[in-house]
């Protein structure tokens, strides 16, 4: 297991996964064992999920939460496997439950501050404060003993979502000022011929105006090619679709997507619940 592989790996997808949900997404990590006063199912339906009811109440943000599902590993064991690592570093918040100073939960709360941004993890406890480890207590902590906890907690999301979403208002525009102009122009025609049309991709023959000429198609490559090395457009292959040879086309992503929204507002397409159409028209 390498946290700085998977991060290094799939952290624009991941930011791509999280800019284009339709729900805030949550880590919940929490001990699994029940003892003594402890019962993490309760806790986890009703301090835990009455917390995101009252945050999704409230609202005044573009989405909603989705219901918290906790995350368990095997009773006894300090297993952190890649896979967990992946769902934290893709997850909207990571809440966690540092009640005991569970060490499966202290291990995740630790790879979660190493792939995430502090103000999107929300860190609760059963206990006081002062219990808990110098590390640990200096960090925003809620404790769910008081009665107003659920509502101090659904805040605590709210202030989760809104830090994200100016976050991804940042990347947004870091990832547009960073474009060259022959990328933009790129990505603008892409925008404009899938208004017209959503099965059709960028290709050699469906390039634009803007590449025209004896070196158009050489322009052509290297704004597709920084597109998508900015992880803004896709390759669809199809083998054997045209006679004699294979096809393909060039496709936004979401990320690319919620760039060309951003930057030309009339080219934002109606939301068919997902991914947005990817059929191709190609060019071998």
């Amino acid at each position: 297991m390498n946290p700085y592989r998977i991060y290094r790996d799939e952290w624009a997808n991941a930011l791509r996964l999280q800019a284009t949900a339709t729900e805030y997404t949550s880590f919940v990590a929490m001990p699994f064992r029940e003892r003594f006063s402890y019962r993490s199912q309760e806790i986890l339906c009703e301090v835990i999920a009455g917390a995101v009811e009252e945050a999704n109440r409230l609202g005044g943000l573009p989405r909603r939460f989705s219901s918290p599902q906790r995350v368990d590993i095997p009773r006894g064991a300090v297993v952190i496997t890649e896979e967990i690592v992946l769902q934290i570093l893709q997850c909207h918040i990571f809440i966690g439950d540092l009640t005991f100073q569970n060490a499966g939960v202290v291990l995740e709360t630790g790879v979660a501050m190493g792939m995430k941004p502090i103000h999107q993890i929300v860190l609760i406890t059963q206990g006081r404060l002062d219990e808990l480890s110098f590390d640990l207590r200096n960090n925003n902590v809620i404790s769910y003993n008081p009665k107003d906890s659920v509502v101090k907690i659904a805040d605590a999301l709210i202030a989760a979502g809104s830090h994200f979403e100016q976050q991804v208002q940042h990347l947004l525009v870091a990832v547009t000022q960073r474009l060259g102009p022959e990328a933009i122009a790129a990505l603008r025609w892409y925008g404009t011929v899938q208004k017209q049309n959503k099965h059709y991709s960028l290709h050699a023959g469906n390039r634009g105006p803007h590449f025209s000429g004896a070196e158009g198609l050489q322009r052509f490559d290297l704004a597709t090619g920084e597109l998508r090395n900015r992880d803004l457009l896709w390759t669809e292959w199809k083998v054997g679709a045209i006679p004699g040879g294979d096809a393909f086309g060039m496709h936004a992503t979401e990320l690319g997507w919620a760039v060309i929204e951003r930057m030309w507002p009339d080219l934002k397409q109606e939301d068919e619940g997902g991914v947005h159409n990817l059929a191709d028209r190609s060019d071998g």
